[in-house]
């Protein structure tokens, strides 16, 4: 009887030890984009511009300062922090006022609201293959300039995979492929593709955006497309230079 109630009391220890582990909490990936007031983050930016009135190309150069000047409290409750984007000519001194970002970091998704446009980035937790509607809060009906933006599905990539984006190594990354679609025909052509990549303990470190577009240039008596008229639209590549 002794030995019956010590083989139920050392079970009794066990089972309650057991109960007392604490579970580690899942990994959501929000290392992915950690966001702070005064944060500062310095990219080269490429910009690529296509003329369709002439055929000419413009490319320029800038180095680009993102820095997290403020955080506040929206109508919803929620906390903003507003990154300010300087950008200067390369061999330039002088920066200067380029575009402000609000990003709002929720349980489930990073949003990102440039220029009245709002993009849902990231969502939590990060996993291989996940996706999403990263356009849904944009009316491209409304608005014949936004509808290439309509029914773009993110989706990650090459989650927590090293990479040498822009050059510069990082041992845990991630890939948002965003938009890969391209047209070609004797009436139209078109070229959308975009990609973001994020660092662990980094944020964002990598983007490529193009979107052009041919229309036809003119129409015989028969109304065939005689020709297309050179690309319209841009190119951008961001890519880390430094953290400061």
């Amino acid at each position: 009887m002794l030995a019956g109630v010590g083989l139920a009391g050392i079970i009794m220890l066990l089972s309650s030890c057991h109960k007392s582990e604490q579970v580690p909490p899942p990994d959501m990936g929000y290392a992915y984009f950690p966001i702070y007031v005064g944060m500062e983050r310095h990219y080269w930016l490429d910009s690529i511009v296509y003329h369709d009135f002439d055929g000419s190309v413009d490319t320029s150069r800038y180095e680009a300062w993102d820095r997290v000047d403020t955080s506040y409290t929206d109508d919803s409750g929620q906390t903003v922090f507003r990154i300010l984007r300087q950008l200067r000519p390369l061999g330039s001194a002088t920066w200067q006022p380029n575009i402000s970002i609000a990003i709002t970091l929720l349980p489930r998704r990073m949003e990102w609201l440039e220029g009245n446009l709002r993009f849902i980035k990231l969502i939590f937790p990060v996993r291989d293959n996940a996706s999403w509607d990263g356009n849904a809060y944009i009316e491209t009906n409304l608005n014949p300039d936004l509808q290439y933006l309509s029914g773009w599905i993110y989706t990650y990539q090459q989650v927590n995979q090293p990479a040498s984006p822009g050059g510069i190594r990082f041992d845990s990354t991630l890939t948002v492929m965003q938009a890969n679609d391209s047209l070609q025909s004797n009436t139209y052509a078109f070229r959308t593709y975009s990609i973001e990549q994020y660092a662990r303990g980094i944020g964002l470190v990598y983007r490529h955006f193009i979107h052009w577009e041919q229309q036809c240039a003119g129409y015989d008596s028969q109304g065939n497309c005689q020709a297309l008229k050179p690309r319209n639209g841009v190119e951008i590549i961001l890519s880390l230079k430094d953290t400061l």
